[in-house]
């Protein structure tokens, strides 16, 4: 096909274009005393062109294999047929991170790292294959590591301070993966340094501080220097996170997570506890069957003292049973994926978790019909008829006393007509009405007390009852 021969006529150049970026480069090379910052190396350039040079090579031996045809010239080679390469084979997507390690450029790598947080997963891999050029990875990671705790308190909760202790966790967990080699004057460094973070941190501070600091005792073998019980305590505070579970590992404590677990247990952290007794396969030791049932029976009780606590509004009732949903998933899941039906059956926690999952469901659906018909919720409808009233007050006293009726004639208590004119009505303001305010509920024209099937009276005003308006629903209104 004439695409395939375009294809490998242009890989054929990739030699002599290697060759001529070469003499390039020794060119500028031999004046890079006139330029302020020059760190590339060409061995750098060679491994990285060579990398893409490779993989370029294999997926277009793939894309021969797939259309079954050879491009002209070429002669397949005989009974040797082309296999698909493996998924790492592909084109690097962070080519960078090569000619960053191996300048030993340790600020542009933290910052290449902040930069792209959300491709973590294409990152674990390329930055191992990274550091394999960089002459001292230990080095270099440890000078990137300097901006962890700031000079100034005050940016401590900063959202970039964050990201950044994100990012060297990141870099120093891929470094105790990659296990190099350690200068006994990096090791010094490293030591002087995580006695310095140690004494910026807490037990409790369950941060990026504590996490980091572990991941530097791992990445650089100082875990040995301090003391098994200190660094459980420290493994609690992160226990959460994700990386915890290698960490227990690269600290040499696997032989001491047994006490972790117990210390989990003891806190109430059932659901921690079990991930760890399946991480580290210690079945046998710590039972799961009691352990998934403490967490379904922690899970109601938190939701009763959440909903108690709460007042039983709808917000407490919701947040209380997306807990237990939660829970009830889980220890689901568990029982399933490993097989614990015959010990611990699934059909009531699943009824259950029905159950709770439909009152959610009731709840929404009478949120949102009420919403519907123009009510707000308890508190909202409280504040609002506070603030009808706060108006309602305000108006009365703005507004001028009407003139006093003029006295009777006569004894008589009744006046007649040759008696004067009427006394004068009040005012739809001294009445209560306040201008332009609706009065009642939407479509009830009749007064709010009665029903609305009774025949009516003509009223004295436009509006119902005494012309006053009602700040409460009726009672037989359904209430939210």
């Amino acid at each position: 096909m004439a695409e395939l021969k375009k294809i490998s006529d242009a890989l054929k150049l990739i030699d002599a274009k290697k060759e001529s970026l070469r003499k390039a480069f020794e060119d500028l090379d031999a004046h890079s005393s006139s330029l302020s910052s020059f760190t590339l190396t060409w061995p750098a350039i060679d491994a990285l062109f060579s990398s893409i040079q490779s993989s370029l090579t294999r997926q277009f031996e793939t894309l021969q294999s797939r259309t079954g045809s050879v491009p002209e010239n070429d002669t397949p080679p005989a009974n040797n047929p082309v296999s698909l390469p493996p998924q790492n084979d592909a084109i690097p997507s962070h080519p960078q991170l090569r000619l960053i390690c191996s300048a030993m450029d340790a600020e542009p790598l933290l910052r290449y790292i902040m930069d792209h947080p959300n491709d973590r997963e294409a990152l674990r891999s390329e930055l191992l294959e990274a550091f394999q050029v960089a002459p001292d990875p230990a080095k270099m990671v440890l000078d990137a590591l300097t901006r962890f705790f700031p000079s100034k308190a005050n940016g401590d909760g900063s959202s970039e301070l964050h990201t950044l202790r994100r990012s060297c966790v990141f870099i120093l967990e891929r470094l105790m993966l990659f296990s190099p080699e350690i200068g006994e004057d990096v090791r010094q460094r490293a030591k002087s340094l995580a006695e310095e973070w140690k004494g910026k941190m807490k037990i409790g501070d369950n941060t990026l501080k504590p996490l980091g600091f572990l991941h530097l005792l791992g990445a650089y073998g100082l875990g040995s220097d301090y003391d098994s019980t200190e660094l459980i305590e420290l493994l609690i505070d992160v226990v959460r996170f994700r990386e915890v579970y290698g960490l227990c590992r690269g600290l040499n404590l696997v032989d001491k997570v047994p006490d972790l677990i117990e210390k989990l247990i003891s806190s109430g952290k059932q659901n921690l506890a079990v991930k760890f007794v399946l991480e580290f396969k210690l079945t046998h030791k710590f039972p799961l069957i009691p352990l998934l049932k403490d967490i379904v029976e922690s899970a109601r009780n938190a939701a009763k003292k959440l909903c108690k606590d709460g007042k039983l509004t709808l917000q407490s009732k919701n947040e209380a049973a997306s807990k237990e949903i939660s829970a009830l998933k889980q220890v689901i899941k568990y029982i399933k994926e490993y097989n614990l039906e015959n010990e611990y059956p699934v059909g009531p926690l699943e009824k259950r978790l029905q159950n709770i999952e439909s009152h959610m469901a009731a709840r929404a659906a009478a949120k949102k019909r009420l919403a519907g018909a123009g009510f707000a919720p308890a508190p909202i409808m409280a504040r609002q008829q506070k603030q009808q009233r706060r108006n309602h007050q305000v108006q009365v006293r703005r507004t001028p006393a009407p003139a006093p009726a003029p006295a009777p004639a006569g004894p008589s208590s009744v006046l007649s007509s040759a008696d004067g004119p009427p006394p004068p009505v009040p005012s739809a303001e001294l009445c209560g009405i306040i201008p332009g305010l609706p009065m009642g509920f939407p479509g009830n024209i009749a007064p709010p007390y009665l029903h609305p099937m009774e025949p009516q009276l003509p009223l004295p005003f436009p509006h119902a009852g005494l012309g006053l308006q009602s700040h409460y629903p009726p009672p037989y209104f359904p209430h939210y």
